[in-house]
């Protein structure tokens, strides 16, 4: 099934626009759509002879409607070939819906199977000529001319004709932002106008938490009626109590004033308070708990001693002071979370392999992720880990997936008698790591991948990795460190888990519940008035967009939250943000777009590779190490820990 030359040139044209807006490599579609990447690389450079079938194909790799890769004019031959079947655009609606309208003509007994469509696409068929069967491919329905049916098009499905010519209008209806038709999560209320009005909503508002903390997911309050949207929110701050332990309250004003009321589960693992020989680790092991202990008051005192240790030259303890007054309501940046933005100059590689740094923003990461939450508490913990089962003397380590190495400079710090090797074949992180460790001697620098490095002739004492096991195959990270250490070595990994799934939709609704939540933790209050437009149009598209992406992912709504997020990501990359921000609570917010970049990654399964921390352990096993210990650092959903959030995991070879 050919297309015509008209429409391969638009495909070549589109599909490279396409794939680079949305951060994709060749190898990344090659493996998402099944199509090879030399085929790829020749249809984009207009090489390349596409069937109907690459390209749509191509398009449900890429989440987009059809029509954008084939053309933007209306009533364009799209396939004509000696199959019997030709296919023409005849109109494309992108207002309130995306609608694609074709007809389709089809010979005599002919048959033509579809694949999936992405999450959420349906498709109305009117008969125009002739009878046909169409619909799912396990249960067609039969049309004759003048009849019609929708049908849902995310599964496999089938148009075939009968004993005559026939003629189909085919429209393809899209997913988008548009409210959903109200679910077992909706309620729905008149806007508060009497005294009396505003006490009944605070004891429906008291209800909604009690419910939140005994396990329901997600709740979203719709008012119809308010009469002023602008100050609606104003209001119920004013009215409602705040919001109690176990729930997160999030106000958004999209189609009419909404509180989205969140459970807040799972709890966060203290670390153990023995006395140490160390004053440093174990005053960053008591702030560490203090962040995740809510129920610890400050007092006064305590906020001045916080405030004082966030601006210390010791990157932990600022951290760590930082995040427990972020965490009691006085949201605070480290000192080294603030320095102006620094870019790395692009270098050309010889190898095509897909780094970390091709989806994230690996120089942003160097200058915000000191504001993701327990960030240093991985440092604190994996310090602890090594003080307690190294042998007296050894010091020899290996740094698995070092990255910038903020985490490294902090463990430094707990534990500075460590010699370090790093290893990361980032180039940005690489410039970062030279920086950083300038004045470092005991930090020696290797710029490869731990699958390509040999096995060492003196075995390393431990090894550590601080989020980077998901950045390639688990097994391959798994397997290639145990080489580098010697029997009984011990391996100390932090980082970022998902909760168990055994489907690639339970994958995605994982993926988006935990970023989303590390997000969500972090929107933290700031003053809007004196901002520049583009970091207040950065605000209020997280403040909108994030609270109703979690809750579509925890109602069950995943197509429209992946939607969501990917159209919102898409839109803060257009955003032209000054290196330095204007308030340093921006801080949080230039987070918020690595976290999701790592989101979109990991929907497209390009260098974000999360797995859960059972099937961790399991590859671990296989891999030959024996789990010595294991907790959530960080529980972002779930309330178990084997759930998903930051795990720490202590491995001994075997």
């Amino acid at each position: 099934m050919v297309l015509s030359n008209e429409i391969r040139q638009s495909v070549s044209l589109s599909l490279a626009r396409v794939r680079k807006s949305r951060g994709l490599s060749l190898s990344g579609l090659a493996e998402a759509s099944g199509i090879g990447k030399a085929t790829l690389s020749g249809i984009e450079a207009g090489r390349g002879n596409p069937t109907i079938e690459t390209v749509w194909r191509l398009a449900h790799a890429l989440g987009v409607p059809f029509g954008e890769l084939i053309s933007q004019e209306q009533d364009q031959l799209v396939e004509s070939s000696s199959t019997g079947v030709s296919v023409r655009l005849i109109n494309k609606q992108s207002s309130p819906f995306v609608i694609e309208t074709y007809v389709m003509d089809m010979a005599p007994h002919t048959k033509r199977t579809a694949e999936a469509h992405m999450p959420g696409v349906e498709e109305n068929v009117v008969v125009l000529k002739g009878r046909a069967l169409t619909g799912s491919q396990a249960e067609p329905v039969f049309l004759t001319a003048g009849k019609s049916c929708s049908f849902a098009a995310d599964i496999p499905h089938l148009y075939q004709s009968l004993d005559e010519q026939t003629s189909m209008m085919v429209s393809v209806i899209y997913p988008t932002l548009a409210e959903a038709a109200p679910g077992e999560h909706d309620i729905h209320r008149e806007w508060p106008r009497s005294e009396d009005d505003w006490s009944g909503l605070q004891q429906q508002f008291r209800r909604l938490a009690l419910e939140s903390r005994q396990g329901v997911s997600a709740v979203r309050l719709s008012f119809t009626d308010c009469e002023d949207p602008l100050g609606a929110e104003q209001q119920l701050l004013q009215n409602l109590q705040p919001e109690a332990p176990g729930m997160q309250t999030f106000y958004v004003n999209e189609q009419g004033p909404k509180l989205i009321c969140l459970s807040r589960e799972g709890s966060h693992a203290l670390l153990d308070e023995e006395p140490l020989d160390n004053s440093r680790l174990q005053q960053a092991l008591e702030l560490s708990n203090l962040a995740v202990s809510p129920w610890r008051q400050l007092d006064e005192a305590d906020r001045a001693g916080l405030q004082t240790l966030v601006q210390s030259d010791s990157i932990c303890l600022s951290s760590l002071a930082a995040e427990v007054l972020t965490r009691n309501g006085s949201p605070c940046v480290p000192l080294r979370a603030a320095p102006r933005y620094e870019v790395t100059p692009v270098v050309q590689r010889e190898s095509d392999n897909v780094l970390f740094e091709d989806r994230i923003d690996v120089d942003g990461y160097a200058a915000w992720e000191l504001v993701h939450p327990a960030y240093a508490k991985q440092s604190v913990a994996i310090a602890q880990q090594l003080h307690h089962y190294l042998a007296p003397g050894a010091t020899r380590i290996i740094d698995i997936g070092t990255g910038p190495g903020l985490p490294l400079k902090m463990l430094l710090e707990l534990l500075p008698e460590l010699q370090v090797t790093t290893v990361d074949p980032s180039e940005t992180a690489f410039n970062h790591l030279q920086k950083l460790f300038r004045h470092s001697p005991n930090v020696h620098s290797c710029k490869t991948s731990i699958t390509d490095l040999p096995a060492p002739e003196r075995p390393f004492d431990a090894a550590i990795s601080v989020g980077a096991s998901h950045h390639l195959d688990t097994l391959a990270f798994l397997s290639a460190t145990r080489r580098q250490l010697s029997r009984d070595g011990i391996f100390v990994v932090s980082d970022e888990m998902i909760s168990p799934f055994s489907t690639i939709r339970q994958r995605k609704i994982g993926l988006m519940q935990h970023h989303l939540q590390y997000i969500a933790d972090t929107l933290v209050p700031i003053s809007l008035t004196d901002l520049p437009q583009e970091e207040h149009r950065l605000v209020h598209m997280l403040r909108q967009d994030v609270p109703q992406a979690l809750f579509e992912a925890l109602s069950g709504d995943e197509s429209r939250s992946e939607y969501r997020c990917r159209r919102l990501l898409e839109r803060l990359h257009a955003l032209t943000l000054s290196e330095q921000p204007a308030d340093p609570l921006q801080v949080f917010y230039r987070f918020h777009i690595l976290e999701l970049e790592a989101l979109v990654a990991g929907l497209d399964y390009e260098v974000e590779q999360k797995t859960s921390p059972d099937c961790f352990s399991d590859l671990a096993r296989a891999a030959g190490f024996s789990v010595q210990h294991h907790c959530r650092l960080y529980a972002t959903c779930g309330r178990t820990d084997r759930d998903a959030g930051t795990h720490l995991f202590v491995l001994q070879a075997l």
